[in-house]
């Protein structure tokens, strides 16, 4: 049960990350999938100013991301295993947006990233480690 909780969440984050139109997916549940085989390199993690960044979508990738974690966590028990399939997860989503249509974005893989040091940070203070040097 516990894999299969984690191959959902898996495939719910890739259907937010990879749909057209965020939007109509949270409003109507329409999810649309446009496919650029080719996507410009301006599409790869622009600068701009923070606050010109969506709060409400950082704080989905964040709650995506944590959530993702602490299922990794729970599936193998080992909190290094769990902060490399997190992180690589997080990073491969948001290179392959490009190629649906939506461009790869510095804050969005921002969130990605503090949610998952924030699960891992607080699985090892739970386990009594560090989570630098835990040999998990």
């Amino acid at each position: 049960m516990k894999k299969l909780m984690l191959t959902v969440w898996m495939l719910l984050i890739c259907i937010g990350v990879f749909t057209g139109d965020v939007g109509a997916l949270l409003s109507r549940g329409q999810v649309s999938f446009n496919i650029n085989p080719a996507p410009s390199g301006n599409m790869y993690f622009q600068l701009y100013p923070l606050f010109h960044a969506s709060f409400f979508e950082m704080t989905g990738h964040f709650f995506m991301f944590s959530v993702l974690t602490y299922l990794v966590y729970i599936n193998f028990k080992q909190l290094h295993l769990t902060f490399l399939i997190a992180l690589i997860f997080a990073v491969t989503t948001e290179l392959l947006q490009p190629f649906f249509g939506r461009g790869a974005d510095l804050y969005d893989l921002l969130a990605n990233m503090i949610g998952i040091f924030l699960v891992v940070f607080l699985i090892a203070a739970e386990a009594g480690t560090d989570p630098a040097s835990s040999g998990e």
